[in-house]
């Protein structure tokens, strides 16, 4: 019922439109109630009498009353369909810009492909609920109060009688809810499994080309495909199994208001013309009796695909702006961590970072896979909050800061590039959607990607695949490079930029860098020394722990972890140009 009332809630701003078509299926249901009343008097008054001008009056009335429910029911089909759209409409705008708000850790434990699934499946067996479930329930719910009443008035014995298979129906209904519910949460669950196993093969197909698995993958979709048709065959064989028993419950009533009619006419209680109508009547009773087995179904179905969607929707965001924010009174890339620790489920990333960054320094931050080096940064952004200690941003905790005011004066250039389906020059101008052509030019020649764009068949409107496919890993990395530059922000965040090009391309780009980090604090994730040499401050990493921090020429006199990767990264060249000079 708590979701129910959920699927109400989410129907209050279309509430005029659904009284009007609930209005609408009352006059609609009412129409019909008179059917039964005009085969009684036509077996009453017209074929005794043999009155052919009080029959063509009927039959009038009966071609003006199809006429009218036609009508009405284009105007209820278009009410609905309004109704049911609108709230899909609502609730895909709703839940998209909710999970642009959710945090990081929400995208660590939810794939991508059943969120996909919770977007597109779940909100369509939403939608079913609305039209079919909602609407189609008002509706014989209609048709079965209107036609006990419409009965009753023609013979109240015989409507006790058909009240009597009530009970039967609503036994086997709630036995039918309580069997389908669990077969249609493993339906949608298996469907998210699919998805997301599909979106991954997908996403990952030139790795699986590369290994040779297209067999092996395609046996694992098989796998899960069949786990859904299992699933799915599961709900067929319930609803096939309670459907005709609910049809033949509804279907005794005809037999049995003959019989109890007979009898009740022997008696002399009723005439032919009531028990002939009462048998109208008996139908439209039977039809909402028979579609019981297909609204538990549907509403069962809907409500499990309701529960995904609020179980989103109310998944409230880890990292949240306060409320009032606290603003600094100038941004000018001040960073200060105080004894931060970060543990990541049970497993400790970071430990009693304490670092101090003026403004416009740059910082290096080098250290073996796993330390930390990427998880030490994203806490600059509040991309995920510390677990003990603090990390201000201008002398203010960033916890008290307005989230998107913060990150807008931070600038990333992300280990995993990631490049949207647009033009190259959307892409470069994507923090900054009012930069004018020269801006985007000016940041691409600083990034030394202008040359490339050039070259590409329609330079900077090129459009670029998923991911930034047609580019090669440096390019994608110079056009994310051009992105965070002409984002102009006072903070800018290098997380292994230049990891993907080759020596001399780096080296230009370490050129253009220099002019864009002065007067800008900058912090530089890298494995190669050629690329953090020069910063201010170097802090080298082991274990989640700062091990030593300094110059590149203190650390390098001091003989530590530092100086032992400068080694391991210069013996080769060592030994390569002593060869040479052999």
């Amino acid at each position: 019922m708590d979701t129910f009332c959920r699927v109400l809630d989410w129907l209050k701003p279309y509430l005029r439109k659904l009284k009007i078509c609930i209005a609408l299926l009352t006059v609609m249901t009412a129409l019909r109630m008179i059917v039964p009343y005009i085969t009684q008097a036509v077996v009453n008054d017209v074929l005794p009498n043999r009155n052919m001008a009080l029959l063509l009056q009927l039959c009038a009335l009966l071609v003006g009353m199809t006429a009218i429910r036609s009508v009405l029911m284009y105007q209820r089909g278009m009410l609905i369909e309004q109704i049911s759209q609108s709230v899909v409409y609502d609730l895909r705008t709703n839940l998209y810009g909710h999970m642009q708000e959710l945090s990081y850790a929400f995208y660590d434990t939810h794939h991508i492909g059943e969120i996909m699934s919770r977007m597109t499946g779940d909100i369509e067996g939403m939608r079913v609920l609305v039209v079919n479930g909602v609407v189609g329930l008002i509706e014989n719910l209609l048709m079965f109060t209107l036609s006990l009443i419409g009965m009753s008035l023609m013979s109240w014995r015989l409507t006790l009688i058909m009240v009597c298979f009530c009970p039967a129906v609503a036994l086997v209904a709630a036995k039918l809810h309580k069997s389908i519910r669990p077969a249609h949460m493993a339906v949608r669950e298996q469907n998210a499994v699919l998805n997301t196993r599909t979106q991954e093969n997908i996403s990952g197909v030139r790795v699986v080309k590369a290994f040779a698995r297209e067999d092996y993958e395609k046996q694992e979709f098989a796998t899960e495909n069949q786990k859904v048709l299992n699933f799915n065959l599961r709900v067929t064989r319930l609803w096939s199994t309670f459907y005709p028993l609910m049809d033949s419950i509804a279907s005794m009533a005809l037999p049995v208001l003959i019989l109890a009619g007979a009898a009740l006419m022997y008696r002399g209680q009723i005439d032919i013309g009531a028990l002939v109508g009462a048998t109208g009547f008996v139908w439209m009773l039977i039809a909402p009796m028979r579609q019981v087995a297909n609204f538990v179904n549907m509403i069962t179905n809907g409500l499990v695909s309701s529960e995904k969607l609020i179980y989103y929707q109310d998944l409230g965001s880890q990292v949240r702006s306060p409320e009032p924010p606290q603003r600094p009174q100038v941004r000018e890339g001040r960073v200060d961590f105080d004894q931060v620790s970060f543990r990541y489920a049970d497993h400790e990333v970071l430990s009693d970072i304490n670092l101090h960054v003026e403004p416009g320094q740059i910082v290096a931050v080098m250290g073996a896979t796993g330390t930390g080096k990427t998880t030490l940064v994203t806490l600059l952004g509040r991309y995920y909050d510390v677990s003990e200690g603090c990390v201000r941003v201008d002398g203010v905790d960033i916890r008290q800061q307005n989230l998107h005011e913060l990150r807008d004066g931070i600038g990333v250039v992300m280990q995993e590039t990631f490049l949207f389906s647009e033009t190259i020059a959307n892409n470069i101008r994507f923090g900054r959607p009012e930069a004018s052509m020269e801006a985007v030019e000016a940041a691409a020649r600083a990034a030394q990607a202008e040359e490339f764009i050039l070259q590409t068949p329609q330079g900077y409107d090129t459009v670029v695949g998923e991911r930034g496919m047609g580019l090669s890993g440096g390019q994608k990395q110079r056009v994310a490079l051009a992105r965070a530059i002409l984002y102009n922000p006072s903070i800018l965040v290098l997380d292994d930029a230049t990891s993907a090009v080759d020596m001399e391309t780096e080296a230009e780009i370490q050129k253009a860098l220099a002019q864009v980090m002065k007067g800008r604090t900058t912090f530089i994730i890298a494995h190669r020394i050629s690329s953090v040499r020069k910063a201010d401050q170097i802090i080298v990493l082991q274990d989640g722990r700062i091990a030593e921090r300094g110059s590149h020429k203190e650390l390098i006199n001091r003989d530590g972890p530092y100086a032992a990767i400068y080694r391991d990264q210069t013996r080769d060249f060592v030994v390569e140009k002593a060869g040479e000079g052999a």
